[in-house]
C-alpha cells in the first residue's frame, strides 16, 4: 500500500459507507499517518476509528486489538518502503558497469532516504510488531532487490569470489545500522555516499583495485 494512497472521504461515523475492504484500509492509511506523526507510543485503536469517522467497535471487528492493527500497519509500512526504494531504481535502466553500480548506490540512499523521512514508520517496520514467523524477510522485496543488484554487481566482476557468500548479510546490515545511526542523531545524513563507497570497495577486496 502506499503512502501516497488518500484516506477515505467518509467522516460522518456511517460504516455503511465502507465495503469491507475499505474499512481495514482506511485504518492502515491512518494508523501509520499517527505513528509517523507521533510514535507508535502515541496512538490508539480509538483513536485510529475516531479519525477515519467511524466508532471503535466498527474498527474491531477488522483488528480487535492496538497490536493488530500495529502488526498490519508495520507488514504495511515495510511495503511502502519497497515502493519507495522502487521508485529510485525506476529510471536507472541500462546493462553497464555504471547502470549496475549506480542502482547499488541508489537501492542503499533509498533505504536511508526512507527511514529519514518517514523515522517512525521505518522503527515501526523493523520493530517487535513485525518480527516472528509472519514476516520472511527473505521474501521481501526489499531483500529480492539487494539480491538482485548483488547478481548484478558479481556479474560486471564488482565481488570478489571471497566476499559473495554473506554479501547480502554485510549490506544490509551496514545500511541498516546507517540508517538508525542518522535517525539517532550520531552520524550526519551526509555519511551515507561515503559509507555506500566504503561498501563498494569491501566487496572488491581481496587486492582488488576499485575500477
Amino acid at each position: 500500500m502506499s503512502l501516497a494512497r488518500a484516506l477515505p472521504k467518509n467522516r460522518t461515523g456511517d460504516k455503511s459507507a465502507y465495503h469491507h475492504g475499505d474499512l481495514s484500509d482506511a485504518l492502515l492509511v491512518e494508523a501509520k499517518r499517527l505513528v509517523n506523526k507521533y510514535g507508535v507510543e502515541n496512538i490508539s485503536l480509538r483513536q485510529v476509528a475516531v479519525n477515519v469517522g467511524v466508532s471503535p467497535s466498527a474498527a474491531y471487528h477488522h483488528f480487535p486489538d492496538k497490536e493488530s492493527l500495529l502488526k498490519a500497519a508495520a507488514k504495511s509500512a515495510f511495503e511502502d518502503m519497497a515502493d519507495f526504494q522502487e521508485r529510485a531504481l525506476q529510471d536507472l535502466n541500462g546493462i553497464s558497469a555504471l547502470a549496475v553500480r549506480r542502482r547499488f548506490r541508489a537501492l542503499g540512499q533509498s533505504y536511508v532516504g526512507f527511514a529519514k523521512k518517514n523515522p517512525h514508520l521505518f522503527r515501526l517496520a523493523f520493530g517487535p510488531y513485525c518480527a516472528g514467523e509472519d514476516m520472511n524477510r527473505e521474501e521481501s522485496r526489499p531483500w529480492q532487490m539487494l539480491l538482485a543488484v548483488l547478481q548484478e554487481l558479481d556479474e560486471i566482476g564488482d565481488i570478489h569470489p571471497g566476499m559473495r557468500a554473506y554479501a547480502e548479510i554485510l549490506i544490509w546490515s551496514t545500511i541498516h545500522g546507517t540508517a538508525n545511526l542518522i535517525l539517532d542523531g550520531l552520524l550526519p545524513v551526509e555519511t551515507v555516499d561515503p559509507v555506500i563507497q566504503s561498501l563498494e570497495l569491501a566487496l572488491k577486496s581481496a587486492g582488488k583495485v576499485a575500477k
